[in-house]
């Protein structure tokens, strides 16, 4: 059988037990519309229509929605779109239950943070799983665990051995399950700026800050709205409150010169 090209980042789960223990962990029910990204041949998609009200599913691959489009006809909740889930960017979902290709990981995650479900059971690789649950003053904290910590409980589910995978990845992966804690909205500014600022997370703020300041003297007010205590600490030692908190200085620095 012809599997999806592994360049693309696309691993399928031939244990369909383990489709049935995401839906379970989504609570999934008719009140709910489901995103998954990644269909597939529809093996998870099929038992997401069964339990949801609505599932909206996205395949990049053509020839594999075809299959998935076959083994779904006769589910009418079903909404399959072909094409790049980060150029689609569908709206209107609760929930999200995916295996999704690896191979977008730290973009999808961004998106569907921002897109502010309220839970989200996913299958990820191992490495970038013990990014999403990094809390500050880890050296694996990075942009993607601040914006997971920020607005979501996660807990790592279950280890899912590389080898019930086709083809295999090179690691491990594990089942998460995302729980919403608070709805924040970034604007571009924002986002920027807290982007990058994880570019140089272990060096002091103030550092960072001063550097910035060289090439943006409008900013200085910042400083002033900033506590020491937060200035003389590295950035990947910052909490997410902590960070927002800078941000919102800089912000109102540009829009409040002087």
């Amino acid at each position: 059988m012809n599997y999806r090209r592994r360049k693309l980042g696309q691993h399928f789960l031939k244990d369909p037990r383990i489709y049935d223990r995401m839906i379970k962990y989504g609570k999934i029910s008719k009140n709910d519309v489901v995103l998954e990204v990644g269909a597939g041949r529809g093996e998870l998609t099929e038992r997401l229509a069964e339990k949801a009200g609505e599932v909206i599913a996205i395949e990049l691959d053509e020839a594999l929605a075809e299959e998935a489009e076959k083994r779904l006809r006769n589910h009418s909740n079903v909404k399959l779109l072909v094409g790049d889930a980060l150029k689609l960017k569908p709206s209107g979902f609760n929930k999200v239950v995916s295996n999704p290709p690896y191979s977008i990981s730290t973009k999808l995650m961004e998106w569907l943070i921002e897109s502010n479900p309220e839970l989200m059971v996913l299958t990820l690789q191992k490495e970038f799983t013990s990014k999403l649950v990094a809390e500050p003053g880890s050296p694996k904290y990075l942009y993607i665990s601040f914006l997971s910590n920020l607005a979501y409980k996660t807990r790592i589910l279950e280890i899912v051995p590389r080898s019930l995978f086709i083809p295999p990845p090179k690691i491990d992966s594990t089942i998460i399950l995302m729980e919403r804690e608070a709805s924040i909205k970034l604007d571009e500014f924002e986002k920027k700026i807290l982007k990058n600022l994880f570019t140089r997370r272990k060096q002091k703020l103030n550092r960072v800050l001063r550097d910035m300041l060289k090439k943006t003297p409008h900013l200085e007010g910042a400083l002033s709205r900033i506590s020491g205590e937060t200035l003389s600490r590295r950035i990947f030692q910052l909490s997410p409150t902590e960070l927002l908190e800078v941000a919102n200085a800089l912000k109102q620095a540009i829009s409040s010169p002087g």
